[in-house]
């Protein structure tokens, strides 16, 4: 079940390049390198907006943080957003992650096609948050603190 997250509901940070597994598997995510400073929410698989911050380009996501533990090939901890809307690479570009609601705990699946099949049923999820009322009251959110930044 979908609850808020506590603490953090933004951070910023640029994209990078990773392992490109996402892409193999059918859902391609931008890595996020955040800021220095940044407070990183728990593990978990979050749903929240994308604001390319060059363009304020919005963008639906569903952001997974954790140490991909299905593939254990690292502990290092990970932020990870899979656009909803978009197939576009934003390689070196700045972003903008709101948060909506966590959805879930980040869990090691027995094999690549379950986790394949709880990122799809994520998605699903994420969009109706990303519908909600407070799904849109954080867009609106999100959208005057761009405004804010373009116009210092």
């Amino acid at each position: 079940m979908a609850d808020t997250p506590t603490g953090i509901v933004h951070l910023t940070g640029a994209v990078v390049h990773g392992a490109g597994r996402g892409r193999g598997l059918g859902f391609p995510t931008a890595n996020v390198t955040a800021d220095p400073g940044s407070r990183i929410p728990p593990p978990a698989i979050y749903s929240g907006w994308v604001v390319r911050l060059a363009s304020g380009v919005v963008h639906r996501g569903t952001i997974s943080i954790g140490s991909n533990p299905t593939f254990c090939d690292t502990t290092e901890v990970h932020v990870e957003v899979y656009c909803h809307d978009t197939a576009d690479e934003f390689y070196g570009e700045r972003v903008g992650l709101w948060f909506v609601a966590r959805i879930r705990d980040t869990v090691k699946f027995a094999s690549p096609d379950d986790l394949v099949c709880a990122a799809r049923r994520d998605v699903l999820w994420s969009e109706a948050l990303l519908a909600s009322g407070r799904g849109r009251r954080i867009l609106t959110g999100a959208l005057a603190a761009y405004r804010k930044t373009v116009s210092v």
